[in-house]
């Protein structure tokens, strides 16, 4: 790994071992059985991207979660600044992760909660991540509880573009960030992989919502048009896209 020019002068010898080590314990300890996967960039130190997949029996199901890392001169003193790339600019896919990609935690100094100390760690800070990804997050909302109006609607939508955003648009090559081609092999085999299950859970949506429907979600401004109908047929493309592309 290298340090840009800009950082050549400044970057402390404490901060280059410490990236250093977190990375080289993610690749002696990987995370892959979380779904987590993480790249440092060899061009500049301070600069990383993770995926993490999301967990079966949750709205982000075999969803494609992008984030970038960008770390300060003082790391660890300071924690990384995370960006969460995936997304349309319209849902918002967790109460702590915005429309234009911010990530606020208590972990990362930009929430409440317990802050960020020096003991924490690439490795603890993507698990962070990944647990957040759960089966209800609106319940991360201030005030917010089961029993909150807009409760099954949030869920209906966040899962909808799961589906939709996350994992279409991403294995069709919607998503334009370039950095999505370092995880190309893995989106790709996993996509393959989890096909099958993937087409039963949209058939079952489609079987509760077989009409294209608009769901609101108020409390985001969130408008979104359900129709499973049409996301089936994009699977079944996607299929045919990538295991195509993988006998090539």
């Amino acid at each position: 790994m290298n340090v840009g020019v800009e950082e050549r002068n400044v970057i402390s010898k404490i901060t280059f071992k410490r990236l250093v080590k977190d990375y080289r314990d993610i690749l002696k300890a990987p995370l892959h059985s979380h779904g987590i996967y993480y790249i440092h960039d060899e061009e500049n130190i301070l600069y990383g991207t993770a995926l993490i997949i999301g967990q079966r029996g949750t709205p982000y199901e075999h969803g494609y979660y992008l984030f970038d890392f960008k770390f300060p001169l003082d790391y660890p003193t300071s924690p990384p600044k995370v960006t969460l790339i995936t997304g349309d600019g319209v849902m918002r896919f967790h109460p702590n992760m915005y429309t234009n990609g911010t990530v606020c935690l208590s972990i990362l100094n930009t929430w409440y909660g317990d802050q960020w100390t020096s003991c924490q760690s690439i490795s603890s800070l993507l698990l962070t991540l990944c647990s957040i990804l759960s089966e209800h997050p609106i319940l991360y909302e201030p005030g917010v509880k089961i029993t909150h109006s807009e409760f099954n609607n949030y869920h209906t939508t966040l899962t909808y573009k799961n589906y939709q955003v996350a994992l279409l648009n991403t294995v069709m090559n919607e998503q334009v960030n370039i950095k999505y081609a370092l995880y190309k092999n893995i989106i790709n085999s996993h996509f393959l992989d989890t096909f099958t299950h993937n087409l039963a859970k949209l058939n079952e949506l489609y079987k509760i919502y077989n009409t294209e429907l608009e769901v609101r979600v108020t409390l985001y401004n969130v408008s979104v048009i359900i129709d499973y109908g049409f996301l089936i047929a994009r699977l079944n493309d996607a299929f045919q896209l990538i295991s195509t592309s993988q006998t090539d």
